[in-house]
């Protein structure tokens, strides 16, 4: 396939997110937050390019990080893949409601809403996977070479979380933050926190904290999505809207436990083996019942939200320290 036919397709792919992803509460036939999607997907794409441009600058001209795996390629293999995991997995966040009551054809109604961004980074993870196999390049190099640009991509879709109505938190009382980016007007208008600008500036930070990190081994990738997970515990806590929930916990922060545990005992096996993984996992599920008692606390107990919002970053804090150490230096070395 020529350059011109994946550049067509790729527009053809963007075009239609902006109307397979809506936004209800605008009542519009055109999305806006389609419009952020597909923003959102073109901005990775130009990122990840400029970035293999830069690294085969460093090198003299030889991009040796993944010279047989075209950015197009990428895009054409990530995008629908993301799109499909995003709503699959809110489908299956709410199972009984898309499969038993509305039926399992409602998960086609994607122009009705609902969509989970831990399910788009999944389809578009496992599709870059698969598509390295069969390019035969490692696929560590080509999950290393989507940390950053995955990342610019999160920040936009949450910026473009605004536009819908969601992404919002409690209601702001002092007359000094009543104004964005601190806070948004409901259709009440009412002042809440505008918590989908504080998770497209933590993933911004994380961005620019990804790119320090040396490639290779899949280090970016898990470093990337360990410093998500992490921060995803508090910032889901925030949001007062629509996520599905497991009792008290929000499903998003359930994957970002799996998340969490999943990277520590990768990165724990390769630097001390079985011993390591067992203490640090010990550590992940102390933090992580501290969390879910923060969040019944929260809703029934008189403390203060503020105490015990500072204590479940700490947990958080500790569960990010327990997953960060990279395999043993020899191993590295190795690498």
């Amino acid at each position: 396939m020529n350059k011109g036919i994946k550049i067509a397709l790729l527009t053809l792919m963007l075009a239609a997110l902006v109307f397979l992803v809506p936004s209800p509460a605008l009542a519009m036939q055109h999305s806006m937050y389609g419009a952020c999607v597909a923003l959102a997907a073109l901005l990775a794409v130009l990122m990840l390019r400029q970035l293999r441009a830069a690294t085969a600058h460093r090198s003299g001209g030889l991009d040796a990080a993944n010279g047989e795996v075209d950015a197009l390629d990428l895009a054409l293999w990530c995008i629908p893949a993301a799109f499909v995991g995003a709503r699959l997995a809110y489908c299956l966040a709410r199972l009984s409601f898309y499969f038993l009551e509305m039926g399992p054809l409602s998960v086609l109604r994607t122009w009705d809403g609902g969509f989970m961004l831990y399910g788009a980074a999944l389809g578009a993870l496992l599709a870059a996977g698969l598509l390295a196999r069969r390019r035969g390049v490692r696929a560590a190099s080509v999950l290393d070479e989507m940390a950053a640009p995955g990342l610019l991509a999160v920040a936009v879709c949450r910026l473009g979380e605004g536009l819908t109505g969601e992404g919002v938190g409690a209601w702001v009382e002092s007359p000094a933050l009543m104004h964005f980016p601190f806070a948004v007007q409901n259709e009440f208008g009412e002042w809440q926190l505008a918590v989908f600008v504080l998770e497209a500036a933590a993933a911004l930070l994380m961005l620019l904290a990804v790119l320090r990190v040396e490639a290779g081994a899949g280090r970016r990738i898990t470093t990337a999505l360990l410093m998500y997970a992490c921060c995803q515990v508090v910032l889901e806590s925030l949001r007062m809207d629509s996520c599905p929930k497991i009792g008290f916990v929000r499903v998003s922060q359930v994957i970002s436990a799996v998340v969490i545990l999943g990277v520590t005992v990768l990165r724990a096996g390769r630097a001390g083996g079985r011993p390591l993984v067992i203490r640090r996992a010990a550590g992940l599920c102390v933090c992580a019942a501290l969390v879910g008692g923060i969040e019944w606390a929260l809703d029934k107990t008189p403390v203060s939200n503020v105490l015990l919002y500072g204590v479940m970053a700490a947990a958080c804090a500790v569960m990010y320290a327990c997953g960060a150490r990279f395999e043993s230096k020899a191993k590295r070395e190795e690498a």
